[in-house]
């Protein structure tokens, strides 16, 4: 039986991807968990895993290709039994050998454009789609798609009538939109860049933009001090030493998060539209920077680990955000977010709610201040800049300000965190 593998949905909000690059070659056996490729969504490089067991048939999308759409056809697979298997595996490697036959001889003919047009025509062919639908091949209609050229005004010069890549740029240039097909990613003049925005950046004005209009936002402030954390934290490097482990302040706050959110449920929340989601989990989103973008990874089950587990496993996962190899379950969960911008010197500052998110914590800088100790005598005290955006919706000021102190209780006074 032959199976159509299509394009999946990675993240809630991709509805299109890149297929970077092929984890399999036609002819490969496979079964269920298998890795079959690497796409590029809005949000990072992920691997995608096999749901069958069987034989690849047809790799219907080549390495490189993006805007492929969700639920649209990657390849094909046989499904049937081990001897059917075989006599695929036979057939396989007989289209394998025409196909190159058939480029080899291609070589003289056509340029490289040219030879690629002329496997996608015979794809097509294969599939029987209708003879009258318009024969564009996928980089020329990316490229009309950007520059909302109509297809049905192109005239095709590739094999068969079909439009590539140069029918398409010359259209453009006759009409005056654009020069080449470099500037399609950005417009240069003398006094100003334009640059187009990628997915990922689509996606972060979309979403942001939505929050900012819909969520009513409330902000709750305040400086924690850390004196005492500062010393245990300290104290745990100096024996963690020997395993390589180093415990950050932030590995801490989330640690505080995570315990604060178990003691008030009504504030582990997210908006369901009409509707309010209580988790009863600790799962915690944490904000990282990335080329060109934001992402927010979501740390699991944070209160039942340990901080030596906790720092390790975000630090981990932190690289992975980074290096775009996050799991598709990895970006999804969470009943707040943490966004720390401390290290960059910023004093305090309002984050927007990541919805479905109940909340939202901005952790700003350290400093040390002077302050009174318990003598009432003059002393040097290091603070910590906190601010919490809350979605009024789910969560009221009493409630949150109740959250909100457990949070700096627990930082003030870090030997809680072992009750």
């Amino acid at each position: 039986m032959t199976v159509e593998i299509l394009m999946p949905a990675l993240s809630p909000t991709m509805s299109e991807g890149k297929l970077s690059k092929w984890l399999v070659k036609e002819g490969d056996k496979i079964k269920a968990g298998d890795l079959l490729a690497e796409i590029e969504t809005d949000k990072a490089i992920m691997e995608f895993e096999s749901a069958e067991d069987g034989i690849i048939l047809e790799l219907l999308i080549k390495e490189g290709i993006d805007n492929v759409k969700v639920n649209e056809p990657i390849a094909l697979i046989n499904t049937s039994t081990s001897e059917d298997d075989l006599k695929t595996n036979e057939l396989n490697q007989n289209i394998k050998e025409d196909k190159k036959q058939e480029s080899n001889n291609s070589k003289s003919l056509f340029s490289n454009e040219h030879q690629e047009e002329q496997l996608n025509l015979k794809n097509s062919n294969n599939k029987n789609f209708n003879s009258k639908r318009i024969r564009i091949s996928p980089l020329a209609k990316k490229i009309a798609s950007q520059n909302k050229v109509d297809i049905k005004d192109l005239k095709g010069t590739g094999p068969a009538g079909r439009i590539v890549k140069i029918d398409v740029l010359n259209y453009i240039d006759s009409s005056k939109n654009i020069s080449t097909f470099e500037n399609l990613n950005s417009e240069k003049t003398d006094e100003e860049d334009i640059l187009i925005l990628n997915p990922m950046r689509k996606t972060i004005a979309e979403r942001l933009s939505e929050s900012k209009r819909e969520i009513p936002h409330f902000y709750l402030r305040k400086k924690v001090f850390i004196d005492e954390l500062l010393s245990a934290r300290k104290i745990l490097n100096k024996k963690l030493e020997h395993a390589n482990i180093k415990i950050s302040l932030n590995d801490i706050i989330i640690k505080a998060v995570a315990h604060a959110l178990y003691n008030n449920p009504k504030c582990n929340v997210t908006w369901g539209h009409d509707k309010i989601i209580r988790s009863k989990k600790t799962d915690i989103a944490v904000a990282v920077a990335v080329q060109d973008g934001l992402l927010t990874p979501v740390v699991k089950n944070v209160k039942s680990k340990t901080l030596s587990d906790l720092s390790q496993e975000t630090k981990a996962l932190i690289e992975r955000t980074r290096n775009k190899r996050l799991k598709p379950d990895e970006l999804v969960g969470g009943t707040i977010t943490i966004s720390n911008l401390g290290m960059m010197g910023i004093d305090n500052f309002d984050a927007i709610i990541n919805p479905p998110h109940g909340s939202i914590l901005a952790v700003g800088k350290t400093e040390e201040i002077p302050a009174f100790d318990k003598n009432n005598d003059l002393t040097k005290k290091t603070v910590l800049h906190l601010t919490m955006s809350i979605d009024h919706r789910m969560i009221d000021g009493a409630i949150g300000a109740n959250f909100f102190n457990e949070i700096s209780s627990y930082l003030e006074e870090p030997i809680k965190l072992l009750a």
